[in-house]
């Protein structure tokens, strides 16, 4: 395995991590609304979230 493929896997493994901690504080948090991810080339690229309000 060559480095440059050791450095993408090690980039894509933080992007997931860090994805998977904001959805596990989402849970957690009992938030009400939606989490869109996009990606592109395989990356992800935007994450948008967006809170709703109960009243």
């Amino acid at each position: 395995m060559s480095a440059l493929n050791i450095k993408t896997e090690q980039a894509a493994k933080s992007q997931m991590t860090k994805l998977y901690e904001m959805i596990r504080e989402i849970l957690d948090s009992g938030f009400y609304g939606s989490l869109e991810v996009k990606f592109e080339a395989g990356r992800v690229t935007i994450i948008r979230k967006t809170e709703s309000i109960k009243l």
